[in-house]
């Protein structure tokens, strides 16, 4: 693996706590979350209401990833889940980069959704955004500003959207 010349200082993990699908949180959630913490990026998790977001059991199932496992072994991952930030809490200059699971809706064109709203605002600041899983998203040209928006919908999804948006943020900071 190549080291990066810069390593965000923030970069924040949204769950999306009124998700359909709670049973895909912690698979999701896990692989993203390690791939900033074991790059030394600093991860705030935050849900729209803040608190824990709803989540099938964190109780072992078969078949479970390495990350999945290793989160329910790190009592710190826990306890950051259990006690979220609201998204009100927030300050978008504060951040490098958005990385969003569960989120569903439209993003440009639901004024109500607090969510659609936060990740409009890191677009709007030129900040990059994932949204895993983004098959329920309706995504239109309109109002991205100068953002990169980020979409997977893959078991693989996570991983590889957490890595693009570590390289890509290292790259907007050493440019001149």
């Amino acid at each position: 693996m190549t080291e990066m010349a810069f390593i965000p200082r923030f970069v924040i993990l949204i769950v999306e706590d009124e998700a359909e699908r709670p049973d895909d949180g912690l698979p999701w959630i896990a692989p993203a979350y390690y791939a900033f913490r074991d790059m030394g990026v600093e991860v705030a998790i935050a849900t729209p209401l803040g608190g824990p977001p709803l989540l099938a059991t964190l109780r072992a199932t078969p078949d479970e990833s390495p990350a999945v496992e290793r989160f329910k072994a790190d009592r710190n991952a826990r306890d950051e889940l259990a006690d979220t930030l609201s998204l009100d809490q927030i300050v978008v200059e504060d951040f490098d980069a958005a990385f969003c699971i569960g989120f569903s809706g439209q993003i440009w064109a639901d004024e109500d959704r607090v969510v659609a709203t936060f990740v409009r605002a890191f677009l709007s600041a030129g900040k990059p955004v994932a949204l895993v899983p983004g098959r329920y998203s309706l995504v239109a040209p309109e109002g991205a500003g100068a953002g990169l928006l980020i979409l997977g919908d893959s078991e693989a999804s996570p991983l590889h959207a957490a890595r693009a948006l570590i390289h890509l943020v290292g790259e907007m900071r050493s440019a001149p």
